[in-house]
């Protein structure tokens, strides 16, 4: 966008605007000069002239002898309207825009889709940053580490960060470790993850990396689903680290597909385990 286009933007005409920058680039001048220069027919020259003195751009000025010369106010001057105009509107958008936008939340929940790896790694970052008390989360590596940085950034700031982490060593202090067995293994090569923000807002989907999607919603049966759902893989978790893994493995494994009603399991499972 050049000069000329910005000046249209902010509500001038296209001769409004040539003969703006004319009277800048050239200082003052009689209207026939001004046309000249401008490339604005003498016809329209003394209206489109007028119009800038009445929108406070430019001066006129009446000679001794009645000649009329005009120029331009100065710049600082009208940079600085300019500035103050944007910051008006701005404000006055964002109060308004957010007022419609919570009404519309009040009565719509809805399911958006995030499509490629650096979208999702953006809306992440964006959500985090919006949390104000509590984070849950179900990740894996390597998204993980992309995001670690904002996610200690928010637990210095008193946030709560909870979940399950895969395949993660060391992971923050209320990120319980997922167990590995054969079928976490076999669950490597599909990956996802949840973010959920203050129980508000929400984000999962296939992990970044993988440059599919991911999906947004704001919706409460979503989130208390997703949210659930985490607790209990945290629950799991914490019960087969109070017991003997393998043997509770034996039990969980084959359960899991019996619920389910069709193989999930490596075969390498049933091979080592008589079960």
């Amino acid at each position: 966008m050049d000069l000329l286009d910005t000046l249209q933007s902010i509500g001038l005409t296209q001769y409004e605007s040539k003969t703006f920058i004319t009277l800048v680039s050239n200082g003052a001048n009689t209207p026939f000069q001004i046309s000249k220069f401008s490339g604005i027919p003498r016809a329209r020259i003394y209206d489109t002239l007028d119009s800038l003195v009445e929108k406070g751009l430019a001066m006129r000025e009446v000679m001794n002898d009645g000649t009329k010369t005009y120029r331009a106010i100065p710049i600082d001057v009208f940079l600085e309207q300019q500035r103050k105009k944007w910051n008006d509107s701005y404000q006055v958008m964002e109060t308004e825009l957010k007022i419609l936008d919570e009404q519309k939340a009040k009565s719509e929940s809805y399911v958006s889709t995030v499509k490629g790896e650096g979208s999702i790694l953006s809306f992440c970052k964006t959500l985090i940053q919006q949390a104000e008390h509590q984070i849950v989360l179900s990740i894996w590596n390597p998204m993980y580490q992309v995001l670690l940085p904002d996610l200690q950034d928010k637990a210095s700031k008193g946030c709560q960060i909870r979940g399950i982490a895969f395949e993660i060593d060391n992971p923050m202090p209320e990120l319980i470790v997922h167990r590995s067995n054969d079928y976490m293994s076999s669950l490597s090569s599909n990956k996802w993850f949840i973010l959920s923000v203050d129980s508000r807002k929400l984000l999962y989907g296939h992990a970044a990396e993988k440059n599919e999607n991911a999906f947004y919603t704001d919706d409460s049966v979503h989130i208390f689903l997703l949210e659930d759902y985490i607790w209990h893989d945290v629950l799991v978790n914490r019960l087969v680290e109070k017991g003997e893994q393998n043997q509770l493995d034996r039990w969980i494994l084959p359960e899991m597909e019996k619920f389910f009603g069709k193989r999930m399991i490596p075969e390498s499972f049933w091979k080592r385990n008589d079960v």
